[in-house]
């Protein structure tokens, strides 16, 4: 290498400290939080969280109490109404995954 190569290089990162200087001078310093704050925002996401985990599992067990109730009340008052519901729900489920069937055999014709 020259010397000519060697002070254009010197020169050129020169330039850049300086623009990185002046960067620096216009841009503000980033506010890094203590730990004590970042500990402190993690307990309390995890308060919030858990606080909506409780009160989904509640509304869970409420509404599945509530089905299992009416279900046991709908067999007891009524256990023909009962069984047509059971069975029709199967024949719907039967039906359905059948067309579903054909569907996709259908299909897979058609691409080979």
């Amino acid at each position: 290498m020259s010397r000519s190569n060697e002070s254009q290089d010197e020169e050129i990162v020169q330039r850049l400290q300086d623009s990185m200087k002046a960067l620096d001078d216009v841009c503000e310093p980033a506010d890094i939080p203590s730990l004590a704050t970042l500990e402190s925002r993690v307990r309390e996401q995890r308060r919030i969280t858990r606080r909506a985990n409780l009160v989904e599992i509640i509304c869970f067990w409420f509404v599945a109490l509530m089905i299992i109730t009416l279900g046991t009340l709908l067999f007891v008052s009524s256990p023909a109404v009962y069984l047509g519901i059971q069975v029709l729900g199967t024949v719907i489920a039967v039906i359905v995954a059948a067309l579903w069937l054909v569907r996709h055999r259908k299909e897979t014709m058609n691409h080979e």
